[in-house]
């Protein structure tokens, strides 16, 4: 009998080890492979906000926080507090300040709820850059860099704090990160 629970311990402890390597540490691409290839990147906020028109059409990952999310006629405009990337391009929440803001577009058939991303939150997008938009911050115009949203990644709060130090057992696996609404890949 002995021999036999022994045995049984063994299986369910090399089980439960498979299933925390399998589920535990699946790793989660911020940019999804259909645009990989595509994606540039090298480009920052700030060389999008000195040359908007250069970058045009092109496909960039900026990421942040939320500061607001309203609700158009026709689409979702997301404004964000521009933020540092980590190298697995999750915000760096502990890393101000910010280079500035930037405005992110939802126009797809399912247009994000506002409610979805709430201030404070923090999000990656991978984007085609529009070019630029007139806002206000207070009583200044400001000229938001512009994205049309292709993917959008919502970090957890508290977890995405952690990614301005590189933990040797995450390595790129994140279990906080989901897209809110399946965005078209083309």
């Amino acid at each position: 009998m002995f021999h036999f629970t022994n045995r049984l311990h063994r299986i369910l402890s090399l089980t439960l080890v498979c299933c925390v390597a399998v589920f535990g540490c699946s790793n989660y691409n911020v940019i999804p492979k259909s645009m990989k290839d595509r994606v540039n990147t090298d480009v920052s906020l700030d060389q999008l906000k000195a040359s908007p028109s250069s970058h045009q059409g092109e496909l960039v990952v900026l990421g942040g926080k939320v500061l607001s999310v309203k609700r158009l006629k026709d689409k979702t405009r997301i404004e964000a507090l521009a933020l540092p990337l980590s190298e697995e391009l999750v915000p760096m929440t502990d890393r101000e300040p910010s280079h500035g803001r930037f405005y992110a577009f939802d126009t797809g058939k399912e247009i994000l709820d506002p409610k979805v991303l709430e201030e404070g939150t923090p999000i990656t997008v991978v984007g085609e850059v529009m070019g630029t938009t007139s806002g206000k911050i207070d009583e200044a115009t400001y000229e938001y860099p512009t994205l049309q949203i292709r993917d959008l990644t919502k970090w957890n709060k508290m977890d995405a704090s952690r990614w301005g130090y590189r933990y040797p057992y995450y390595g790129g696996y994140y279990w906080g990160a989901y897209r809110p609404y399946a965005f078209g890949y083309y």
